[in-house]
Order: C-alpha cells, then sequence, then structure tokens
C-alpha cells in the first residue's frame, strides 16, 4: 500500500494533483492505515497514471470521467472533439496574431481606435506629461463604455481641437495649464484663466456642448463624477467651470 507521496512519484504527477482527483470524484477516498495516513492501492496507482498519461494529451478532467466511467466513451471520440477544439483554437489564435500584426505595423491602440486614439498618440509625440495622458485615455474609455452614442460629438471636438497649428497649439496648452493646476490652490485664478482662454481660442466648443442631450441624473452621472474626485481640487474646479461657461451659466 501507498502512502499519497509515493504515489504521485510513481505516477509522474503531484501530491496536489492528486488530492485534486480525489475531490473530483476521479478516485475513490482512501482508508487510513493503523498510524492514521490515507493508503493508497493498486487500483488508485492504475487510475491516477491514466489521468496522467490523458492530461497530458490535452484532455478535460471532464473528458476523462467519461473516459473512466462505468460505461467508458471510446477513446476515439474523446480525441476527435479534442481535436475539433484545438482546430478551433488555432483559428482564433491565427485571428489573434493576425490582429497583433496589424496593431503592431500601424501603432493603432487597440482600446481607444481611429481618430481618438490617434488624438492620443499626438498628445504623446507632442511631449504631453504621461500622467495627463493617462487620464485623457482613461476618460475616452469611460465614455466608450458609459456613453458610446457620444463618441461622434467627441471625435468632432478633438478634430476642431486639430483644425490646424493655431489649434492644436491651444489644446497642447490647454493640457499643459490644466497640468499645472494640480499644484495650484482650488481658488487660483489661473482656472478662470484657463477656461476663459479655451473659449476665446475655440468658440465652437459652445455650441458642440449645448447640442448634447442632457437626460436623468443617473449610475453613469456618478461615475463620472466618481472619475473627476480623481483630479487635483483646481483641476476639478476647471471641469466643472467649463461645463458651466459652456453652456452659459454662471460659476457658483
Amino acid at each position: 500500500m501507498l502512502t499519497i507521496g509515493e504515489l504521485a512519484r510513481l505516477a509522474g504527477t503531484t501530491v496536489r494533483a492528486v488530492r485534486h482527483y480525489t475531490a473530483e470524484g476521479l478516485i475513490d477516498e482512501p482508508p487510513r492505515n493503523s498510524s492514521g495516513y490515507r493508503s493508497y492501492g493498486t487500483m488508485a496507482l492504475i487510475t491516477v497514471s491514466r489521468i496522467k498519461r490523458l492530461r497530458d494529451l490535452g484532455l478535460s478532467l471532464d473528458q476523462i470521467r467519461e473516459l473512466l466511467g462505468e460505461k467508458p466513451r471510446a477513446l476515439d471520440d474523446a480525441l476527435s472533439t479534442l481535436d475539433n477544439e484545438l482546430a478551433e483554437q488555432e483559428k482564433r489564435i491565427a485571428a489573434q496574431r493576425k490582429r497583433i500584426a496589424e496593431l503592431r505595423a500601424s501603432a493603432e491602440d487597440p482600446e481607444i481606435p481611429g481618430e481618438l486614439g490617434e488624438m492620443l498618440r499626438r498628445l504623446e509625440a507632442e511631449g504631453v506629461d504621461g500622467k495627463l495622458l493617462r487620464w485623457e485615455k482613461e476618460a475616452l474609455l469611460l465614455v466608450t463604455i458609459t456613453s458610446p452614442e457620444s463618441l461622434g460629438q467627441l471625435t468632432e471636438a478633438y478634430r476642431t481641437f486639430w483644425g490646424g497649428p493655431v489649434r492644436s497649439e491651444s489644446l497642447l496648452r490647454l493640457m499643459r495649464g490644466f497640468q499645472e493646476l494640480a499644484s495650484e490652490p482650488e481658488d487660483s485664478p489661473e482656472v478662470e484663466r484657463l477656461a476663459e482662454n479655451l473659449l476665446a481660442d475655440n468658440p465652437n466648443i459652445t455650441a458642440m456642448m449645448q447640442r448634447q442631450e442632457v437626460g436623468d441624473v443617473g449610475p453613469m452621472d456618478a461615475m463620472f463624477t466618481d472619475f473627476i474626485d480623481s483630479f487635483a481640487p483646481a483641476q476639478r474646479r476647471f471641469i466643472y467651470l467649463m461645463a458651466e461657461r459652456a453652456v452659459g451659466k454662471e460659476s457658483s
């Protein structure tokens, strides 16, 4: 009779695997010997060895269970099923590798594709701070998840920013100014100055924001508020001030 360690060694597997096969019901719980240790017999060794060999072929425990049952399934059927599954995996892997090759060749961001992804790359090329770029990307991802219908308007807004050298420089000034607000107090006059400059340089922003539909406040609004709360106080004040001024409200 064998201890669990001896059984695992002879079968070419691990003690952990033997315990897992037992928990899965593939081998019977063995009796304990006079010393209180579990003692495995010949059939347990044969069964564990079979499981190990079948696992090495790639069969799942459920498939192996069918092969070990009272009415065992034919091994050829199980291998045919496995072969079909592997063929499907090969197709998926080939498609994934093709997509990866396309992404590497184009430098496209798989998370933020299209013009918005291109905008992020342009900001990176212009030397915008990495933390600010990460915030910008996270904001775009949040919009993609919670409000995909507004992506067209958002793309139009960024397209406006990149409408020429002057506007592009305006966007870069905005990004850098927003970054500098992180070290400013909440009541800093730089908040109003940055908002006024942005609206003056980009008069179309007001029109674009006014075209957005205003819906009931819901969990998505709470998520955006939670996201904005991750910014420094002066940066948060700038975001809310911009929204108020763009729709013609007075700042509180």
